[in-house]
């Protein structure tokens, strides 16, 4: 007898709708703020109230011995668990809005990888950082987003503003920061796209990376992308400012773009080369035992074939690879 075959279950779809539709729009009174949020009134004074809502702590410079790359010194802030439901409740509602077309952080659908896409086949691109950007967000532009654009009556604007920033700014370790410092520039994102339209460039952003793409990059755009950055309260990291030339290997967001195609950044296949080597016991393990080297193999190898689809068999292979030394152990 024939066995009914088993589809696969299908994935729900996603919709975007207008910022008109969002359940926090137009909200008039902390009580339909509550009943957005699923949270009861008592919870949330206690949440406004704590001084316990934060983990703050600072990770050190640090040095990946298999990248070499350096992690510099930052300091991070970590809502606790019961503001971090808040936080992802907010997150949630904030996800389904409409985005803009530059938007690819913090946004379904969208990664590092399609910011780097939307570059791929320029000849030139320019790329800038914002500096501090989370400490640049202060908490009048937290207020300005939900007041002024979501429209909410000021009281449930200061609430909102009050659950979402920490000593005036945006806190760096919370999922919901990315698309909320989205929405809280949009002002000056919008100034900055239409400024590449004025030069018939492509302008994208990803959290603090700025990435400005065409066939032409105007001896001008650097200052006037740091006239509107400073207009609306932040700067550029100039030190980080990159302008590649058509012949260049062009870095952007965690990818690099060579003959107008996006490869594996080297320190990438760096990784894998000496993991791959200190598996095999060719060169220090750094204390690590050979089952979370393999781990870490996998992980690099997918994030690999993410950005190119030659590593696809390789990644599979290293996490059959992971599975069965896990097994058996």
């Amino acid at each position: 007898m024939r066995r009914p075959r088993i589809s696969a279950k299908k994935r729900k779809s996603f919709n975007l709708y207008p910022i008109t539709q969002c359940a926090l729009y137009k909200l008039t009174s902390p009580k339909k703020l509550c009943e957005v949020l699923n949270e009861k009134i008592a919870s949330l004074t206690e949440l406004l109230e704590s001084e316990e809502n934060y983990r703050e702590f600072t990770l050190l410079e640090d040095v990946n011995p298999f990248s070499q790359k350096i992690t510099k010194k930052r300091l991070v802030q970590t809502p606790a668990k019961k503001l971090r439901g808040v936080h992802e409740r907010i997150l949630k509602l904030l996800q389904r809005m409409e985005y803009p077309d530059y938007a690819h952080a913090g946004v379904k659908k969208r990664s590092y990888r399609s910011n780097a896409l939307a570059h791929e086949k320029a000849r030139v691109i320019a790329t800038f950082d914002l500096s501090n950007f989370y400490g640049s967000v202060k908490s009048h532009h937290v207020n300005s987003f939900f007041s002024k654009q979501l429209k909410c009556v000021g009281d449930v604007a200061g609430i909102l503003t009050n659950l979402t920033t920490f000593r005036d700014c945006l806190p760096t370790g919370s999922p919901l920061s990315p698309l909320l410092a989205l929405h809280t520039s949009r002002p000056m994102f919008d100034g900055l796209s239409t400024l590449a339209q004025k030069y018939g460039l492509t302008f994208t952003c990803y959290v603090d990376d700025l990435t400005f793409s065409g066939d032409i990059i105007p001896p001008s755009l650097e200052r006037e992308v740091s006239s509107i950055v400073r207009r609306h309260g932040h700067r550029i990291n100039t030190k980080k400012t990159r302008i590649f030339s058509e012949n260049q290997p062009k870095h952007v967001t965690g990818t690099v773009i060579i003959n107008r195609k996006i490869h594996v950044p080297h320190a990438r296949l760096v990784s894998v080369r000496r993991l791959e080597a200190a598996i095999n016991g060719e060169i220090d393990n750094y204390g690590f035992t050979e089952l979370k080297l393999m781990e870490k193999l996998a992980g690099v190898l997918n994030e690999a074939s993410y950005l190119d689809p030659k590593f696809q068999s390789k990644a599979g292979a290293a996490r059959t690879k992971l599975v069965t030394a896990a097994n058996s152990n």
